[in-house]
């Protein structure tokens, strides 16, 4: 083991998680990787430590013998809250994760933190609210304070070839949660819950030179709203992009038809294929008290020479670089329990150029 590098621990070494590891590495961190799964040892890079843990009590007497500078969790959102509580409380450890549940994220944060918490990382929650806080700060600098906040990200193929016009490129078990949940929006000053899947709205993609369709999913939004209070923003969302006649589909399985959980899966292992490519799509819409408007589109592609998906880089590389902050000085070292506005977004830009460039990937389009 290299003394000299900061250690990160990585418990769940997943799609996800093995883009976080590589990302790390490349940032110079020793990376160990902690899964039940002991076949994905073989999919981690040759530099990259693997433990196996059978359960999560071996989990957390694995991460101790790590001493780790850093612990990233890629675990699922029912998981996280027993890691959380080790790291933070009993080990005074810096701390983040992919997140997943609001409640869940609230009460790490409250924990009362030793060391930095960064909690919903990824890309929405995580870049995407990363993005509207520099859009509000930039707004700001032209003397207009925002008033209306609009968030919306999409993970979609990029030659849909089924009725749902979707691909699967992450967890169906969130993509289900986050379709059936209430999702809390700020409304002319206060926080409202909404149902998932409603609030549908159409409008025009400057990046794919095309309609798409927006409606209210679950958890983009995260502790967002807290923020754009502070800032004295009256209405803030996050909704979900999906091309036309998506969302009318599955609302019809969940809401008309009640399918369960376990055939809601079916259905999206069976119809949505992987022969596409996938895009990521990030969008921000922010409208300022006197009318004056800052908006701004990010495409996010796969690409033939990268060996990760667009939804990979978005999410995995978007953690990363928040991460190698938390511990390598500036202002998210500190002690707390962070939010986006908190993020340089000069150098965190400056990060996810510098994982692009490591994979030979194309300059994000930007519009």
């Amino acid at each position: 083991m290299d003394n000299k590098k900061p250690r990160v621990a990585i418990c769940g070494v997943g799609r996800m998680g093995q883009t976080i590891a590589w990302a790390m590495n490349e940032f110079g961190f020793h990376v160990i990787g902690l899964d039940q799964d002991e076949k994905i040892a073989n999919a981690l890079p040759p530099t990259i430590d693997f433990l196996k843990t059978s359960n999560e009590t071996e989990l957390t007497k694995s991460l101790l013998l790590t001493s780790p500078d850093l612990v990233i969790s890629c675990l699922p959102y029912h998981q996280t809250k027993s890691l959380a509580k080790e790291c933070i409380i009993h080990r005074s450890l810096p701390y983040c994760d992919l997140g997943g549940r609001v409640d869940v994220s609230e009460k790490i944060n409250r924990m009362g933190a030793k060391a930095p918490v960064f909690t919903d990382l990824g890309l929405a929650p995580g870049w995407v609210n990363i993005l509207a806080e520099h859009g509000c700060d930039e707004l700001l600098k032209s003397g207009s304070q925002a008033s209306e906040v609009k968030m919306m990200v999409g993970g979609i193929p990029e030659s849909p070839d089924n009725p749902l016009n979707y691909s699967v490129t992450w967890s169906i078990d969130g993509l289900i949660n986050e379709y059936r949940d209430e999702c809390i929006v700020l409304e002319n000053g206060g926080k409202v819950a909404k149902k998932g899947m409603t609030g549908l709205e159409h409008l025009f993609s400057k990046a794919l030179n095309k309609n798409l369709e927006a409606f209210y999913t679950s958890g983009g939004a995260s502790h967002s709203s807290g923020s754009m209070i502070e800032r004295g923003v009256l209405n803030c969302s996050y909704k979900t992009l999906r091309y036309q006649g998506h969302r009318e589909i599955v609302q019809f399985l969940i809401r008309k038809c009640g399918l369960s959980d376990e055939c809601l899966t079916s259905v999206f292992q069976g119809c949505a294929s992987k022969n596409s490519k996938d895009m990521v799509l990030i969008r921000v819409y922010i409208k300022g008290k006197s009318g004056e408007v800052w908006e701004k589109e990010i495409l996010v592609r796969q690409n033939d020479n990268c060996p990760y998906s667009a939804m990979q880089k978005a999410t995995g590389f978007s953690l990363a670089s928040v991460a190698r902050e938390m511990v390598t000085g500036g202002t998210l070292d500190k002690p707390r329990a962070l939010s986006y506005r908190d993020v340089n977004y000069e150098k965190f830009t400056e990060n996810m150029d510098l994982l692009r460039a490591r994979v030979r990937d194309e300059p994000y389009e930007q519009y």
